[in-house]
């Protein structure tokens, strides 16, 4: 996804990560709607044409912002214990640090995904599936040992769990997940669901 598509002339790394960070702040004090491209350019002190010839649009800055800000998950989070569980407990420890800030600007993203098919598909892409493929290449390797039965139902909603329950904690308790917190949801709902039916049972 280039931010600079039909420009002709490139803006510095740097210039584009003033105009990437004044969109986010303005997405998490006014949302989707409420932010304006007049609003953004006075932010980061540039001009609306200056965004118009980059990205033709808010919607096109965006999905640069969003891409810009994708969460990164280390390489060692995606490591081969040798379980199951060993494996979501390495990689739940990095959640945290991911989701950390993140909660009001993915709840501003998410409510404009419902109404704007470009932004829900910009989440999709920069947002759920980085993660995604990682959960499944995790619940493979647990296929592969006999923890997971190949047609466990469970495990098609495992994503969309793990994606959801760090904004679902901040709104009903009002602070966010910790890694005791995540311990618990592998070992209380995740393990318990995946292993249902396997072949044989090594969580």
């Amino acid at each position: 996804m280039s931010s600079a598509t039909g420009s002709t002339r490139r803006l510095s790394v740097g210039r584009e990560r003033e105009i990437y960070d004044a969109v986010i702040e303005l997405l998490r004090e006014d949302g989707y709607q409420g932010m304006t491209l007049p609003a953004v350019a006075a932010r980061a002190r540039c001009s609306t044409a200056t965004i118009y010839r980059q990205w033709q649009g808010k919607v096109g800055l965006v999905v640069a912002a969003l891409a810009s800000r994708r969460p990164r998950l280390p390489a060692d989070a995606d490591v081969d214990t040798g379980s199951l569980r060993g494996d979501l407990q390495v990689f739940v420890r990095q959640l945290p640090d991911v989701a950390s800030g993140e909660t009001e600007l993915m709840a501003a993203l998410a409510h404009a995904a419902i109404r704007d098919d470009d932004v829900a598909k910009a989440m999709r892409e920069e947002v759920a599936a980085p993660v995604g493929a990682m959960i499944e290449r995790i619940l493979d390797r647990a296929v592969t040992r006999g923890e997971i039965a190949p047609d466990n139902r469970a495990r098609g909603y495992c994503q969309h769990m793990m994606m959801s329950i760090a904004m679902s904690r901040q709104i009903i308790e009002g602070v966010g997940p910790d890694e005791v917190y995540f311990g618990g949801f592998i070992d209380s709902v995740l393990i318990p669901a995946l292993t249902e039916g396997a072949p044989q049972r090594r969580a």
